[in-house]
């Protein structure tokens, strides 16, 4: 019996990077298989071919055991494959039905059958047990809930074959649990599954089998009886990473960053911290507890209500992000394609737009010296590029990421508030960055640093601060990092109440 899906030989470049050469993948009905790799191996490429929003160059694809070409992703749509992007892909100005019903609305009499698109999207939302209102306009939703919302429109039109890319990195954990069921529940009715992910704790639970690829090529597979962590690195990167972290302790200066009192959002209580120089410095915390709230704030990107900020010893109050670049305070975002990038700019451009607001947009620009500096830093931070003249937005999520972090660096900051820093980054490129991330806070730079992962943030810190519902619930020394102790002060009332 033939494959549900058979992909023989593909290759595909963009322009002289040549993405993929010589990949096979198959996949049967019913079958989840997680596709692993370092950021650039081809691994989103890959996906976007199965799902029609790219063309290989040279390849046979075979689907339920015929050739086939899809043209477009409405192709694969209309065969049974769906897609949910890392990136979200969602209208803001439309409603969670009309995009969950975009590009396939139902019609009666020829009019739009809003009422067929409401039911279509009250089930797929209850489906992931979401209660999301369908007529709610998508621009008013948080991240988590917009990753939601790609899901949904994903499973709304009875595919055969979904392919899942990165879809927990949005999520919070019990978010991210009730995806993993969902899929599991999938393949139980024979859909199949392909899932592209770098968190290996998710590739371990949820795989049927296992492929591999590095620089664009198969690196092998591993099917679910020998899934353990140390081959799945092996396939990632070709070499064993014992120690993921690399932490070791570093001597603390003077303070860098000081808030008292301040409050970022009228929903969030007034907080107070310290950061040193030298010092990573973690927040912890659950989806939703102004963790990002407070260092948009604190960059200037929104405006605090009450308190203040100290930085080096001066009180300051940002009007505009600019300001907090040139008091030495720089913010890697969150959402890098809605944050942090402009996709058709180059690395260098991209890189020289942080140099701009620092030194101001009217200081001439020396071209020579920008593309200088991006090929530095993209020998510093290894990002993997065909040159500093690339578009960022054809780079892989971890190397944009690299990017962003870059274009922080250019402006020569004390104080780098960073928030997700790895989200959608490869286990052998975590390791890179978290040295730089060392070696940064060892030359005195002070970092503040949130992410939705215990394990890293209390791998990199040397202090974390808990925060809830707004609220700063706690600290924790290094000697004193556990998991259960962060949860503790994450949801408090939740343990109490259990």
């Amino acid at each position: 019996m033939a494959p549900l899906l058979q992909l023989s030989d593909i290759h595909k470049s963009y322009g002289a990077h040549r993405v993929l050469h010589g990949v096979r993948f198959s996949i049967e009905p019913g079958e989840i298989v997680s596709l692993i790799g370092e950021n650039g191996a081809g691994k989103s490429t890959l996906a976007k071919i199965i799902a029609g929003v790219t063309q290989p160059d040279t390849g046979l694809v075979q689907w339920k055991g015929s050739p086939i070409e899809f043209a477009s992703p409405v192709d694969a749509i209309n065969a049974g494959i769906g897609i949910v992007h890392q990136e979200i892909s969602l209208v803001d100005t439309l409603s969670i039905s009309e995009n969950i019903s975009l590009g396939r609305e139902p019609r009666r009499w020829g009019l739009l059958d809003t009422e067929a698109m409401l039911r279509r999207a009250m089930e797929a939302l209850k489906t992931l047990d979401c209660d999301l209102d369908p007529i709610c306009r998508v621009g008013t939703l948080t991240s988590a809930q917009k990753q939601l919302v790609e899901i949904a429109r994903a499973i709304a039109h009875d595919a055969r074959l979904l392919i899942f890319d990165e879809p927990t990195s949005s999520l919070s954990e019990r978010e991210g649990e009730i995806l993993l069921n969902l899929i599991r529940s999938l393949a139980a009715q024979g859909v199949s599954i392909v899932y592209v992910s770098h968190r290996l704790s998710e590739v371990q639970s949820i795989s049927n089998r296992v492929v591999g690829l590095r620089d664009g090529a198969n690196s092998g597979e591993a099917s679910h009886s020998n899934l353990d962590r140390e081959n799945l690195i092996s396939l990632i990167v070709g070499r064993e990473i014992k120690d993921l972290f690399g932490y070791t302790p570093r001597p603390r200066g003077e303070s860098r960053l000081i808030l008292e009192g301040f409050q970022a959002t009228p929903w969030h209580a007034p907080v107070s911290l310290t950061l040193h120089a030298g010092e990573i410095l973690g927040i912890a915390g659950l989806i939703g507890s102004g963790r990002s709230e407070l260092l948009e704030a604190i960059a200037g990107i929104t405006q605090p209500l009450a308190g203040t900020v100290t930085i080096n010893g001066s009180a300051q109050r940002f009007q505009k992000p600019a300001e907090a670049l040139q008091a030495g305070l720089a913010l890697v975002p969150e959402n890098r394609k809605e944050q942090g990038i402009v996709s058709s700019f180059s690395i260098s451009d991209s890189i020289a737009l942080a140099r701009a607001a620092y030194q101001g947009y009217l200081t001439p620009r020396s071209r020579e010296a920008e593309i200088n500096e991006a090929i530095e830093k993209i020998q510093s931070l290894g990002v993997r590029c065909s040159g500093p003249e690339q578009a960022i937005g054809t780079l892989s999520g971890g190397n944009q990421q690299k990017v962003v972090l870059a274009r922080c660096l250019a402006s020569s900051p004390s104080i780098l508030l960073l928030d997700e820093p790895t989200r959608g980054v490869d286990v052998g490129a975590r390791r890179e960055l978290y040295a730089i991330l060392f070696s940064l806070a060892a030359r005195g730079m002070a970092l503040l640093v949130v992410s939705s992962e215990l394990e890293e943030v209390l791998g990199i810190s040397d202090r974390v601060v808990v925060m809830c519902e707004g609220v700063i619930t706690g600290e924790l020394a290094r000697a004193d990092f556990s998991e259960h102790a962060v949860m503790g002060l994450a949801a408090p009332q939740t343990l109490e109440a259990a």
